[in-house]
């Protein structure tokens, strides 16, 4: 299979006067993993499998705006709707709706309507109706790929365990932890505070959490470990924290947040090691 250019998952486009999102420099990275994992699941499993379904489900208006030097670029769901052998399916949600309706208009330009599903309102109380919108006409099952890019730790564990639970899924999930986990993480120990309780999905993680530390480990290395394990309980294959991906600012190369890839199956390790390989390049945006 013909693979694209690292440049081409990040496409500059013009300003077309609707809303945008504000980003980083880094998005570069995000959307370089995000649009080449799509490619090679979308392209790679064409001839396997009836339907193909492409969810992004903290979907933002479609296009960015690359802070300082306002390049306009196209965003995660219009990246999906991009590619060379499209989804029989998407499924975009968004807990804001203007940025719903700045991406309406945006896949209406691409002619693609028919084969996009549009949720308004935060994933986690929507979810039921984001399952019910995942085709299977006929009986026929399909394989799905799960983008979910929270800036904090609002996506739910039950979230997703109710989407994985009876499907064939991958998931690429954002994990806030340096953005968000290790900047609060007093306010989180309260026993006031259940984000991470819902994040995890468990609420007995803070006595977990005063083990690990006692030996020095981080709180963003535990609860990237913790999350591997969570996952690995409902049936998907382990991911050490050495295969996730760690995002990093450009300037002052902070560490930001981890991409987290899982799969139930080796197909999709497989591709997700190839991204790995391909996808590390740095090219510079500036």
């Amino acid at each position: 299979m013909k693979r694209r250019q690292h440049s081409d998952y990040l496409v500059t486009v013009p300003d077309d006067g609707l809303l945008t999102l504000e980003v980083g420099p880094w998005v570069e990275q995000k959307y370089r993993y995000v649009g080449m994992y799509a490619e090679l699941f979308a392209t790679g499993m064409k001839n396997r499998w009836k339907r193909r379904v492409y969810l992004d489900l903290f979907a933002g208006p479609g296009r960015s705006r690359v802070r300082d030097i306002q390049r306009f670029v196209l965003g995660s769901p219009l990246i999906a709707l991009s590619l060379p052998d499209p989804f029989d399916a998407c499924i975009f949600a968004d807990a804001d709706p203007a940025r719903i309706e700045a991406l309406r208009v945006r896949v209406s330009r691409t002619g693609q309507d028919a084969r996009v599903y549009l949720v308004t309102g935060d994933a986690n109380a929507k979810v039921s109706e984001i399952i019910e919108r995942i085709p299977g006409p006929g009986g026929e099952r399909a394989l799905s790929f799960c983008f979910l890019d929270p800036y904090t730790l609002n996506i739910h564990f039950d979230t997703v365990r109710q989407l994985a639970t009876g499907r064939d899924i991958d998931f690429l999930i954002l994990l806030a932890l340096y953005v968000d986990a290790n900047r609060n993480i007093r306010s989180y120990i309260s026993g006031e505070s259940s984000t991470i309780d819902r994040f995890l999905g468990d609420r007995l993680w803070r006595e977990d959490w005063k083990a690990a530390s006692r030996t020095g480990e981080s709180i963003v290395e535990f609860l990237a470990k913790a999350y591997s394990t969570r996952m690995a309980g409902i049936g998907y294959l382990p991911m050490p924290l050495d295969q996730m991906v760690k995002i990093r600012s450009y300037d002052k190369r902070l560490p930001l947040y981890y991409l987290a890839f899982f799969s139930r199956h080796k197909t999709g390790l497989k591709f997700w090691r190839e991204v790995l390989r391909y996808a590390n390049d740095q090219l510079p945006l500036l």
